[in-house]
Parts: C-alpha cells; structure tokens; sequence
C-alpha cells in the first residue's frame, strides 16, 4: 500500500504491498511476515498461561510488563483509536504489528467506535495479550533488509508459529514443545524490530530507540538490549558501570532453572520483565504484580542519570547557574521511544540563608511541567511545520535535546545574590513522567488518570558569599593582566 499525507493524516492511495520485487508484506505498513507466506489462526498460539506451567519465573515476570499490557494499555489505545478516526483506519496494522502481531496476523482485532472517548479496538484469547511469550519466541528471522529503509523497524519481524520454540540454549530439552537454537534472540536486533518505528510515508524515524543504542559506546562493547532489560537492575547497573555483558560480570548470579523439570541449573536465566520507564500503566490495570514492576521502574530511573552543579559568579552579585545531566546508565537516549511526549526535565530552586527565593524553575503547576522550564525531549512538527505530537502527523523534528548514551546536557540560569546573603543553597530535581498530563486529559478525559512524577535524582549543595567573591576578584584581576 503507498501512503501519501494530505490535510496531516494519513490516507491510502493504491494497493501496492510489494516493497521491492519479490518481497510482499500482507500486512502493510507493519512489516510482519509468517515464515513460507503462510497463514494462521488464533489455535496456533499458545496461551502465555501455558508456558507458564513449565516458566513460572518468566511468566511472573512478563504478566506485568508493558509486553503483556501493549494491546490494553488504555493511553496507547487511546491515542491509536484517534489515529485510526482520522486516517480512515490506515493505522490498524502499523500500531497493531507491534502491540498485537497475533491480532493483526489472524484478522481477529477490530475497532469499535463505542469503546473510550474516541473507540477503542477488542481482540480475543490470546491476541488480546499483547507481545506473549508466543510472538518473541515463534521469531524465525528480521526481514529488515527488506524495509522501505533497509532498516529495521515497524515489526519487520519473520514468525514461524507452530510446535518450534526458539531461544539462545543450544543444548535446550522441553517434554512440551521442540526446541530451536538463536542467535538473533541474544541480539540487539530481535527488539529492533518493534523499537524502531518510521513513518510510513517519509520513512522519518519516529521512534529510534535501536538507532541510538547502535551509535553508542554499549553497541562497541558488545552490549545488548537484553543485557539491561532482562536482568536486574543492580545488575544493569554493573553493566554500564564497567560496560561489561552480564554474561561476563564476575558473580553475577543470574543462574537458575530456566523450566520445571530442567535437568539442571543454567549460567543465566533472563527476567522477563522487559522493565523500563514506565510507572503507570500496570498499576492503572490493577494486573498482579503491578507494584513490583513499578517499583523496579522507579529503581531504574533513579539510577540511569547523574547531577552536578556548577556557580560562575558574575558582576556585582549576578550568578550563573549550570546544572549537568549525565546520561550515566542507559544505552540509548533519556529518553527514549516517543521523545516527543516523554517528560524530563529540570527542577530548580536557589534561597539564601534567610530564606528568600533567589530562583524557581521547573516546579509542577497543576501536574504540568512549565513552558520555560529546561526540558531533555524533542519536538516534533507535520508536513507544514505545525507542532503536533500525534505519530501518524510527524514530518520531522525541529528541537532535539535528549540525552545520548554516555552523554550530556545542561541547565542554564542566572540570579542575584543579595548583598547581605552570607550564603546560598541550590537544589537541583531531574523529574520523569512517562507523558504529559494534557496528553492524558486529551486521550482518556480530563481527570481519568493523574501521570504520577518520579525524581530521578537531587542534588543540593551550599555556598558561601564570601567565595563566591573571591572567585570575581580573581577573575577580575586575572582580566587586568592580560
């Protein structure tokens, strides 16, 4: 199908699923293929339920990731019903191949417009699960140099459903189901699939989560996605700490019974939490274990960012304040995935030693980070240059200030310091929510879901008058001698 913008949306134009000759995609804009051009049906999934008999440690684990919850995730399909309204349904299947690929393989997901402000879409069994052990473990090979960018992206997924279950043990045994080695399933490159998107007409990269990982120092050390991810996060610490594998850190202690009934311990048994940033969505669907997930987010994000505080005195009392953020931790951007709605930023505040407010940036007002506050997002624009944050209107971005791997971004302010201050205080917040409160108004009505805040980290740190003076002497005398 080619796809051509008009009045910002998305519309279809002709039926063209061949990208290049030979190479046919069913379910276009998604990239997803069955293995041989098959077809299937919801009988050939597995319930996770199932696997969990023989896998209760990964399953506890998935059952409340955003794996599990990527179809119901009552903000995402708000925001994917609005797009389906005004692209006259060409979304289906773009959103649809990452968050339900058994749905959109089988047929068997529908939009319903009484569903939510905007209609919602249903899916039964076990499409209704999201990203089920099922979809990652049916992944047979990546048709990613077959993408309109001869990239990665869109669900450029091969799966071959059946009785194959495909992991990274060479050596793997199951009374349940046959076994296939892979190597793409220790990679970087089987989550690059659905962490990449790019629209479907400009090809422009929406979301690049794999591409900055990919120009990081982790991808030169050979670190992948699951190396954090999928292993705990004092362990993910350790990782970018000595950017080391996990495999490779001295008593890692990530072995264990990869199933019931296993003949023996394995070196490494994954975590199938896929934990990240977000903080809300298991808890609002009230989905067991929810509060372990959370709390093991808010872990995540405390310890991905660092802060440090430099004074520059100024002429006669004026200051400049600096504030660095270290992405210390994280393989790719902070943040990432939809840089554009994601909230980072800066809190800010100055007093003296009597008290008086010398500076305030960045404080909430009505659970809404300030205009002028400094924020670490990108900003995102349609084919004419009109802000927009909605994916299926993005032409290009026109401010980018994340935070790239390894990297960092400052905060910059002024202030007066009163001549009978002795001494200062300065207070620095790095805050996180996973998007906007006026998103969240917008998407599921204003007051349906109040977007929690996490303080990544603070920092405060006292100053003395008297050295700030002398620092301007210094300088200043400095000056007359050059």
């Amino acid at each position: 199908m080619v796809w051509v913008l008009l009045s910002g949306g998305l519309l279809s134009a002709a039926p063209a699923h061949a990208v290049e000759e030979g190479v046919t995609f069913p379910f276009y804009p998604s990239f997803l293929q069955i293995e041989d051009g098959k077809t299937t049906s919801l009988e050939d999934w597995s319930d996770p339920m199932v696997c969990g008999s023989c896998h209760p440690r990964q399953y506890e684990g998935w059952k409340s990731s955003m794996h599990a919850n990527a179809f119901i995730d009552p903000v995402f399909q708000a925001e994917w019903a609005k797009g389906y309204q005004e692209t006259d349904g060409e979304v289906l299947n773009l959103c649809g191949g990452c968050h339900t690929p058994i749905g959109v393989m089988t047929g068997t997901v529908k939009y319903d417009p009484d569903v939510g402000k905007y209609g919602g879409f249903t899916a039964p069994g076990v499409a209704a699960m999201g990203v089920s052990c099922d979809v990652c473990h049916s992944v047979a090979d990546t048709n990613a140099r077959h993408t309109t960018t001869g990239n990665p992206g869109n669900a450029s997924l091969v799966l071959a459903p059946g009785d194959v279950k495909r992991a990274t043990l060479k050596d793997a045994v199951s009374p349940f189901h046959a076994t296939e080695y892979s190597e793409l399933h220790g990679r970087a490159e089987l989550c690059a699939n659905c962490h990449n998107i790019f629209h479907p007409n400009n090809n422009f990269p929406i979301e690049h989560t794999y591409d900055e990982w990919k120009m990081s120092a982790y991808a030169q050390n050979d670190i992948q996605c699951q190396d954090c991810h999928m292993v705990p996060v004092e362990t993910a610490i350790r990782v970018a700490d000595t950017m080391t594998r996990a495999r490779d850190l001295p008593d890692h202690g990530l072995g264990g019974m990869a199933g019931v009934g296993a003949a023996g311990p394995r070196e490494i048994v994954h975590d199938h939490g896929f934990v990240g940033g977000n903080t809300v969505i298991a808890g609002v669907l009230g989905v067991p274990g929810a509060e372990d997930n959370r709390a093991e987010a808010i872990k995540r994000l405390q310890n991905v960012a660092d802060l440090d505080i430099e004074i520059i005195p100024g002429m006669q009392g004026a200051n400049l304040l600096r504030v660095k953020v270290t992405n210390a931790r994280a393989g790719h951007h902070l943040p990432t995935s939809l840089t554009f709605i994601r909230q980072v930023w800066l809190e800010v505040e100055v007093r003296d030693d009597q008290g008086r407010l010398l500076l305030s940036s960045g404080a909430l007002e009505d659970n809404r980070v300030p205009e002028d506050a400094v924020m670490f997002t990108n900003k995102s624009v349609d084919q004419d240059g009109n802000l927009t944050v909605d994916p299926w209107r993005i032409a290009g971005f026109v401010h980018m200030n994340t935070i790239p791997p390894k990297g960092y971004r400052y905060g910059t302010y002024s202030f007066r310091l009163p001549e009978d201050a002795s001494s200062f205080t300065v207070d620095a917040k790095l805050n996180y929510q996973s998007y906007h409160q006026d998103l969240a108004d917008k998407l599921l009505g204003e007051g349906a879901l109040e977007v929690p805040v996490v303080t990544m980290r603070e920092l405060t740190r006292r100053y003395n008058a008297a050295d700030l003076g002398q620092a301007d002497a210094d300088r200043d005398s400095a000056v007359a001698h050059r």
